[in-house]
């Protein structure tokens, strides 16, 4: 066996053997079942962010990163999942993880081998050296905490599809793209009006394409602490002919029901003007899911959204409800996002009202006091923590 070779055995041998062991394998005293996350983090020095509404913790250093999901076992390394001994738990304002989730953030973020003890506030680290952290005068973080004002002050507006990618093709030829685009625009004017002090950003404002990278990356150029919040406007397809309605969409892993996966599929068929292989890509946003972070923010949204539009749509149309289902445009967006399907252009009456200048307006009225529903609320509850 080559030198190499017989220094990572032996490196994976040490880092199993503390991960499992229920002591620091020093032959002192056992270590406490949890520790204050916060204390290890900031005493360590390493960038964190805390999501309270969700309820995770994400935590980098030398380029690697940590994210614990509270009241889960699971705890994601660079996107790959482990499972720690017992869950994450948050008590009395302080987000506690178990001592093998202490072991990973050591092992994995500072890249040595772990060896501590906890008592009394004080986490002690053995190695090279022993440094003294003391816990008890670290900062807690939990529902409320972040440091900056609960205030969505940038809206990104994305029509979906244009240019070459015409989305669904309904009745009498009517393409999706070109009326998403123009209840944006009118989405837009509506916001402008009622919020003179927010950014209002469109993903596009003509007829061309953009990717759904693309539309990822015009959101996440935003900075977090202006709580930027994502909607992306869409039309409905069907064979049935006679299908109608609108539905409120946020990212979910897991889909609401078949007709939602159809749905994603079709909207998701974008990737096809983008990537040879999409089924790689697939399976690469799969496997990250710091999307849970906003999951929870983007239900309210929808749910806010489809309230709205069933007061201003009109009872000649079908309120679908609001579902969960996997779309890549959701997915990239690193905030509050949500997918508005505002009818079906297959169906012939949808489709030549949706063509309406008035109609429009309608369905514009009503996302846009959705948006203002969800804005109200997250300002007055800090992020729904209270």
């Amino acid at each position: 066996m080559s030198l190499n070779k017989f220094f990572k055995v032996f490196l994976l041998c040490s880092i199993l053997m503390v991960l499992f062991s229920g002591t620091a394998g020093t032959g002192e005293a056992p270590r406490p079942e949890y520790v204050p996350a916060a204390g290890v983090v900031k005493s360590f020095g390493y960038d964190f962010e805390y999501n309270a509404a969700s309820g995770t913790l994400e935590i980098r250093n030398n380029g690697s990163r940590a994210l614990f999901v509270l009241g889960t076992n699971k705890v994601f390394i660079n996107n790959n999942a482990r499972f720690l001994q017992k869950k994450t738990v948050l008590k009395d304002g302080q987000f506690l993880i178990p001592a093998d989730g202490v072991d990973i953030i050591i092992v994995y973020l500072a890249r040595k081998r772990p060896s501590w003890q906890y008592a009394n506030g004080v986490l002690t680290l053995r190695g090279e050296s022993t440094r003294i952290r003391d816990l008890s005068r670290q900062k807690k973080f939990g529902p409320g905490s972040r440091n900056y004002p609960y205030d969505i002050q940038v809206i990104v507006i994305d029509p979906g599809h244009g240019g070459k990618d015409p989305g669904g093709i309904g009745y009498n030829d009517i393409e999706e793209k070109d009326i998403v685009l123009e209840v944006s625009r009118e989405i837009k004017k509506e916001l402008q009006k009622k919020y003179r002090g927010k950014e209002i950003i469109m993903t596009r404002d003509k007829d061309v394409f953009v990717s759904l990278e693309e539309r990822g990356e015009i959101a996440n150029r935003i900075k977090p602490e202006k709580n930027p919040i994502f909607i992306s406007v869409h039309a409905n397809v069907s064979f049935k002919l006679d299908a109608s309605g609108y539905e409120s969409y946020f990212l979910s892993l897991t889909p609401f029901d078949e007709v939602a996966r159809e749905v994603a599929q079709v909207e998701n068929s974008v990737l096809n003007f983008e990537i040879e292989d999409h089924n790689e890509y697939i399976k690469e946003i799969i496997n990250r899911i710091v999307d849970i972070e906003y999951r929870r923010e983007s239900a309210k949204l929808a749910e806010f959204i489809q309230n709205r539009l069933n007061g201003t749509a009109g009872p000649k149309t079908k309120d679908r409800g609001v579902k969960g289902a996997f779309f890549y445009v959701l997915r990239a967006a690193k905030m509050p996002a949500v997918l508005v399907e505002i009818g079906f252009v297959t169906n012939k009456e949808e489709a030549l009202n949706m063509q309406r200048s008035d109609y429009q307006k309608k369905l514009a009225k009503g996302i846009t006091e959705g948006i203002g529903d969800f804005i109200t609320t997250f300002n007055r509850t800090e992020a729904f923590t209270k």
